[in-house]
């Protein structure tokens, strides 16, 4: 019988299937109940075989019957006849080219069937001879952003990187359920580059510390969202998960904490770095603690220890690249940084007036839950028919329902304030998809590049400092636009937009949508050096979005951005006075 599928693999598989059936142009609603299920299942805490044992399959939102029987054949089989026909019908390279950025399904069927482009080295070939230049809709920009997009497309093949929220979940779900499974853990948190908030991680760091490691390991290897045990020994485990994530536990005694801590957070260039301080003053150091000439090792309970025996303050783990932090701290200009305790407001967020999935209401409920005191209810713009955008009119509709929940805030004592707002598109020009005299009716206007992104590097930056020129932009979005591993974002010459948002007083984001995190962290670090502030922001589409914060707040502690760089820590008054004058 073979080994019986984790649930990344299987969900992998409805994945290819959807891919499959978009290229083949079936039916749409058919593709997206295949596209539910392989979101559902890759990120489930037991695995399939356990909600099958208990009936719950079909309960799964997202399954249902007839894919629950389909996920039954491939537990029992490690094989799906409805996929293996599928699949038979286009050539497995021709779903390798959906991960070239930009190159939709509907292209890609294109190319297949219009030029027998069957994988990216024929696609490689094809657009470096110029055979693309004959298929229609193909411009000399696109296909150089295909030959761009090649490289990108084969790294997503060979490297299974996890986006941070990915990361940050699965973290706290396999700490939470090690927990219930060994209570006696002292103290457990998650290491290397998600500790460090990087936006894409690469394998699971999971530091824990107890009396009794070994017990921490055998607990760690036999919990449910293991799927197979790549290695184990009394210190340290390599697991694969079950969602095809692999993570690495290692467990201390507690004595050893801050010392293995410190050590198995990073980065490496930072660690080397402390190797080096230790090593002038005669001391080597390891996750042990630091060895003296005569054999001596002191360990750390806490990282403060640590750094204190470099002649150190404490260094925040997003800070650890060696890109200035240690002669900020000897100096003693390190900033304090921004902490999720000191967001008053979220500025850019939507409802179900556009794209959203739910109400103002919820919205607003969800951001009060949070401790807001306002937020910016920011609906999509119209523009050329997508998201079913607002115009003046439905801007002016959604104005009542605003002040009405206002009224009932004020009705009741509650300070909680709904600001009206947009996402203004900026077009490839860089003028704004509504009219200035439907902005001036506005508090709040975030104005955001969504189409055409891939302009010269002059003309992206022309196109922004257009829209912070414009005197009703408060906000400039996403700046870049771009998607972790998916599309490149604009490539505007940011210097020069962090110099003109500070003139105008126009707020950069750091948007914390998963797959955006635009600013970058280097580049949020930039604006700020340059007198920019920033605004961190969910761009939540369902109340369950607001916790995206944290994401935009990571990027923005690895900028060096501290509490008064953010205007997302000002109270109402200060932000609308801010509006005003700027």
């Amino acid at each position: 019988m073979p080994a019986q599928l984790t649930n990344r693999e299987i969900a992998d598989i409805f994945r290819a299937i959807t891919e499959t059936m978009e290229i083949l142009g079936e039916d749409r609603f058919r593709i997206q109940a295949y596209r539910r299920a392989s979101e559902a299942l890759a990120d489930l805490p037991q695995p399939l075989a356990v909600y099958r044992e208990r009936g719950e399959l079909a309960a799964i939102p997202g399954v249902g019957k007839a894919i629950a029987e389909k996920i039954g054949e491939l537990l029992d089989t490690g094989r799906l006849q409805f996929y293996e026909k599928l699949r038979e019908r286009i050539p497995a390279g021709v779903l390798e080219m959906l991960r070239v950025p930009n190159l939709g399904p509907r292209t890609v069927a294109r190319l297949y069937e219009e030029l027998g482009i069957t994988d990216l080295n024929a696609l490689e070939l094809a657009a470096s001879t110029g055979k693309l230049n004959t298929v229609k809709g193909l411009g000399a920009k696109t296909i150089t952003q295909i030959l761009e997009g090649i490289p990108v497309a084969r790294q997503a093949g060979s490297i299974r990187r996890m986006l941070l929220s990915e990361a940050i979940k699965t973290a706290e779900a396999l700490i939470l359920s090690l927990r219930e499974a060994y209570p006696n853990i002292q103290q457990i948190l998650p290491a290397g580059s998600t500790r460090r908030g990087k936006q894409t991680i690469g394998d699971l760091d999971i530091l824990a510390a107890g009396a009794d490691p070994a017990a921490i390991i055998a607990a760690f290897t036999k919990l449910p969202m293991v799927a197979k045990i790549e290695s184990a020994g009394t210190e340290k485990a390599s697991v694969l998960l079950h969602n095809g994530l692999q993570a690495d536990l290692i467990a201390i005694v507690p004595e050893s904490w801050g010392s293995a801590l410190q050590h198995f957070s990073g980065s490496q260039a930072h660690n080397i770095r402390m190797r080096e301080l230790a090593l002038a003053r005669g001391l080597s150091f390891s996750e042990h603690g630091f060895r003296h000439a005569d054999g001596r090792v002191v360990p750390c309970a806490d990282e403060a220890e640590v750094y204190a025996q470099i002649g150190l303050p404490w260094i925040a783990p997003e800070l650890r690249e060696n890109q200035g932090e240690f002669e900020a701290a000897f100096a003693g200009t390190l900033p304090h940084l921004i902490e999720l305790a000191d967001m008053r407001s979220d500025l850019h967020m939507h409802s179900t007036w556009s794209d959203g999935r739910g109400s103002i209401a919820e919205m607003a409920a969800a951001a009060r839950a949070r401790g807001y005191s306002h937020i910016a209810m920011t609906d999509h713009s119209d523009y050329l028919g997508l998201v079913n955008g607002l115009d003046g009119a439905r801007l002016r509709e959604q104005a009542r329902e605003i002040a009405a929940l206002n009224e009932q805030f004020a009705a009741a004592g509650d300070p909680f304030r709904i600001l009206r707002g947009i996402e203004v598109d900026i077009t490839p020009d860089g003028s704004l998809a509504l009219p200035d005299d439907v902005l001036a009716e506005l508090d709040i206007v975030v104005a955001s590049p969504h189409v055409q992104l891939q302009q010269p590097p002059e003309q992206a930056t022309e196109r922004m400092l257009r829209a912070i020129r414009n005197p009703h932009v408060d906000i400039l979005g996403h700046p870049t636009g771009r998607l972790i591993d998916r599309r490149p974002g604009a490539p505007i010459d940011i210097d020069i937009i962090a110099r003109a948002a500070a003139e105008y007083g126009v707020l950069l984001e750091v948007n914390s949508g998963p797959d955006r995190l635009d600013l970058e962290s280097s580049a949020a670090r930039r604006v700020l050096e340059l007198g920019a502030t920033i605004t961190i922001n969910s761009d939540s589409h369902h109340p369950d979005n607001l916790p995206w914060i944290r994401l935009g707040i990571a990027t923005a502690r690895r900028g060096w951005a501290s509490a008064d760089k953010v205007a997302n820590t000002w109270e109402l008054e200060r932000l609308l006075e801010w509006i005003k004058e700027h």
